[in-house]
């Protein structure tokens, strides 16, 4: 990869990486965990998940990037002599390709509901038509199947135009687009009857509720919005100028990412309130609880039409940030042209998105370890692939990673506070590592 080659601008830094970070973790995921795992209480240990482990990986993934300008294999192997450790870039690009496996096909439904929010709408069906038409369309395999090949070929068109030409201009259009409509949404909840109840929901804390399955949650989900554990902070880090503050701009990415999710739930949750719905309904929160709403709601097929059009913004966003770090092994490694390495990797994603549709279908025999593809990629990647790669991520940092070159990196040679880059130094080295430890092996042995 040219080493001259980075983001042209701070705003479009702040676009794209926010772009990986700002998806359907907070548009999908992140409500229907709060719904499920105590409401506020689930807010509470996601904070402090997200400022004191999240944010510290984040640092860690960009300065390893950025001093190598190298995609997350070769960014290991530069920098240890040990080829054992080049393992843990391959696990991060495994991890973000099974990743992108099942992502797609979720933002394959978002495509797929825009397109009935405009042509059909949700007025007049009731729940169990609802939940029986997405049901029936899961079933099918093949229409599911599609829309994700389409979300694939449309990420492939982003990221085939290169990192400015490509990856920054249309997060540079579309983050902006995501703020307005988001808000534009939080706006319009106020007018309704449950926002109150809402409010009270996400912001009063029963303590009573948080328990391991919430700390487990909280741990899935920051990993998950933030890009954590595969690699595609690494392949992003490669593009950061040298002049940007790494702190600042993970910090910013940080807050970014908690206030677009906290607005998620504001726009969604008071609407699931005020017709009675149930605010714990799961995975499929948005695509069967929510349509269920905007059946329900003055002018509900509109504001169905740009919800939708949010989703998919969200995930577009993102997912061009988990097909990079691959292209870019691809690229490096493989010395193929960029746009050889997208069309090869954007096959094999796609072969990959079919199975996770297809073992969706009722009575699929496409199980592993008695999950179904798409369920055991999901558990899989947030309970364990990202978790431990991440845990290698800071024990190479800041064990094996000479100091100097962490040192340079988060102060900026000294420009910035010594202070922020003791405290990093100190997570990164002792806190962290325990306990993602106690995380990883609590998983391994329940």
């Amino acid at each position: 990869m040219d080493k001259k080659i980075t983001f042209g601008s701070h705003f479009g830094t702040i676009a794209a990486v926010g772009g990986s970070v700002i998806g359907l973790g907070n548009i999908w995921r992140f409500p229907y965990l709060v719904g499920s795992s105590g409401g506020s209480a689930f807010l509470i240990v996601y904070i402090l998940c997200s400022l004191l482990i999240a944010v510290p990986i984040m640092m860690s993934e960009l300065l390893l990037g950025r001093h190598t300008r190298s995609n997350p294999f070769g960014a290991f192997r530069k920098l240890s002599e040990y080829k054992i450790w080049s393992m843990v870039g391959l696990l991060g690009i495994i991890t973000v390709f099974c990743i992108f496996a099942f992502y797609s096909v979720v933002a394959g439904w978002a495509i797929s509901f825009f397109k009935t929010a405009i042509f059909e709408g949700f007025t007049g069906h009731s729940s169990q038509e609802i939940s029986s038409n997405f049901k029936q369309y899961i079933n099918t395999g093949w229409q599911p199947s599609l829309a994700a090949l389409i979300f694939i070929v449309l990420t492939a068109g982003v990221v085939i135009g290169g990192i400015k030409k490509g990856i920054e201009r249309i997060n540079k259009i579309l983050m902006p687009v995501l703020l307005v409509i988001i808000v534009g949404l939080f706006i319009y909840s106020f007018s309704l009857d449950g926002f109150s109840q809402a409010m009270n929901f996400l912001l009063q804390p029963d303590f009573s509720k948080i328990g391991i399955n919430t700390i487990f949650a909280a741990f899935g989900q920051a990993f998950f919005s933030m890009s954590l554990g595969m690699g595609a902070m690494i392949a992003y880090g490669a593009y950061v100028r040298p002049e940007t503050s790494i702190p600042r701009l993970t910090l910013t990415i940080a807050l970014a990412d908690l206030t677009i999710a906290l607005l998620a739930g504001f726009a969604i949750f008071p609407g699931v309130f005020t017709y009675g719905i149930e605010p714990t309904s799961g995975p499929t929160l948005i695509f069967e609880t929510l349509p269920l709403v905007f059946s329900m709601m003055p002018a509900g097929n509109f504001i169905g039409i740009i919800f939708f059009f949010l989703v998919f913004i969200a995930a577009i966003t993102s997912s061009v940030s988990m097909l990079e770090p691959i292209v870019q092994f691809v690229m490096q490694e493989l010395n193929a042209t960029r746009a050889k390495a997208v069309v090869f990797i954007s096959t094999l994603i796609g072969i990959a998105a079919v199975l996770c549709a297809y073992s969706q279908v009722e009575n699929s025999s496409l199980i592993v370890f008695g999950e179904n593809i798409f369920d055991f990629l999901n558990d899989a990647t947030a309970k364990f692939s990202m978790p431990i790669g991440a845990f290698l991520i800071v024990i190479f940092t800041g064990w094996v990673v000479q100091k100097d070159i962490v040192y340079k990196q988060i102060t900026n040679d000294g420009r910035h506070s010594n202070s922020l880059y003791f405290y990093y130094r100190m997570l990164l080295r002792y806190f962290i590592p325990a306990v993602l430890g106690v995380f990883i092996l609590t998983t391994l042995f329940n």
